[in-house]
């Protein structure tokens, strides 16, 4: 429960994470297309992954929206259950049209932020998502966003991976993972999976919903074994990758990345002794 409880509020700690450099992360549309652009309005809102805070969305992953006057809401509100809500504290959120499930709403320091999950029949391509925001039923804003095929992000907590020991325990400065354990990682946007899931239910754990495309995880540099990469079952958008960490790693707070031949994370942090 910890784990969830901390994935389910990540969105809300944006201060906790700075981004990556940007090219340090490489997207991938899959057929792209052309489709117009709307302009963007001063005080338009951002529109980025949750986990890397990086700009765009990708189906099937969570992300998050921060702007100013989208909600008429103070504090958060808070999904409570799932299926995951259409709508929370009066706020919808709306993807080229479909109505997506919501973590969270909130408003905090005189900014709105709203993290929901990107419907996965969401199309792909360069401004090919309009991200739409209806407050008490008036469009508070309207905004074409790329949307990417994967879009992969790390989610971490004060730069470190959030990433947990077979126990279920967090891999943290003060107990690192062992060379040679198999640990947890905790990602979205790793894109499409072997199993129809519906928009805003947990993953199923039987079976298992695997990417489409095999994931890479490089720490210090050296390519690590992944056993399993795909939804986590019991969560809505969040991806786990299964890793055994190489047996030769240095010890101290290690460089992760993960990657396909398409898209690349961000860096995050691992504590290794």
């Amino acid at each position: 429960m910890k784990v969830i409880t901390i994935l389910l509020s990540l969105g809300l700690l944006a201060g906790a994470a700075a981004p990556p450099p940007d090219n340090a992360h490489v997207k991938y549309f899959r057929q792209p297309q052309k489709t117009a652009r709307e302009p963007r309005a001063l005080g338009a809102p951002v529109v980025v992954n949750a986990a890397s805070f990086l700009p765009g969305i990708c189906p099937g992953s969570i992300a998050t929206i921060f702007g100013q006057n989208l909600v008429d809401v103070n504090g958060i509100i808070s999904a409570g259950s799932t299926p995951l809500p259409l709508e929370l504290g009066g706020v919808s959120v709306y993807v080229n049209g479909v109505q997506a499930p919501l973590f969270a709403v909130a408003h905090s320091n005189g900014e709105d932020q709203i993290n929901f999950q990107v419907p996965f029949e969401a199309p792909t391509g360069p401004g090919a998502a309009q991200v739409e925001v209806v407050s008490f039923g008036d469009r508070t804003a309207s905004v074409f966003v790329d949307s990417f095929t994967e879009d992969p992000g790390i989610f971490v907590y004060n730069g470190y991976a959030i990433a947990v020991h077979v126990d279920g325990s967090f891999v943290t400065p003060s107990d690192p993972a062992a060379r040679g354990e198999t640990i947890v990682l905790y990602t979205t946007g790793l894109g499409p999976v072997t199993v129809d899931v519906p928009d805003g239910y947990p993953a199923p754990s039987e079976p298992l919903a695997y990417t489409a495309d095999p994931f890479q995880v490089l720490v210090d540099g050296e390519q690590a074994q992944v056993l399993f990469s795909g939804l986590a079952p019991g969560f809505v958008g969040v991806y786990q990758l299964n890793v055994v960490l190489p047996g030769d790693l240095p010890p101290g707070d290690l460089d992760l990345q993960i990657s396909t031949p398409y898209a690349t994370s961000g860096v995050a942090k691992l504590s290794v002794f």
